[in-house]
């Protein structure tokens, strides 16, 4: 199982898999985020097979007050035809050797909290659940 570095020429195979976890979002607004995010230091890697991507995360830097340098984990998803397989936990792991060979002081992500089988992984993976995160999108507030 091989992890491959996203660049933008790899944008197009990328979408079908987002789209997995961003439905709310049209295939012409993910291109449009996907470039704009991976020029400010978003991070894209992914596994495949045969061209077909199956599993993805996209992670970013950010210089937080509370822990420092932190790793934050935007996405993390595998096709529903290939959980179970082990390409999430690979994802997971490269991001914390990531961290842990570039100095980070802290690795971050947020879950939907219907999202039990992901929860499982990442306790397994050493992560805890430290808090809740609180959102609206601003019209609605």
């Amino acid at each position: 199982m091989k992890v491959r570095i996203a660049t933008e020429k790899d944008i197009e195979k990328l979408i079908p898999i987002i789209r997995e976890l961003r439905k709310h979002r049209s295939d012409q607004q993910l291109r449009k985020m996907l470039r704009a995010q991976m020029k400010d230091r978003f991070e894209v890697i992914y596994i495949e097979d045969e061209n077909k991507v199956l599993a993805l995360a996209g992670f970013r830097t950010m210089e937080v007050m509370f822990s420092g340098k932190t790793l934050y984990v935007d996405d993390l998803i595998t096709h529903p035809d290939h959980r179970r397989k082990g390409y999430g936990g690979t994802l997971l792991r490269w991001m914390i050797q990531y961290a842990k060979d570039h100095s980070y002081d802290h690795f971050s992500l947020d879950s939907g909290h219907e999202r039990k089988a992901a929860h499982q992984l990442y306790l397994k993976h050493g992560l805890e659940v430290i808090g809740a995160h609180f959102a609206q999108d601003v019209d609605h507030l």
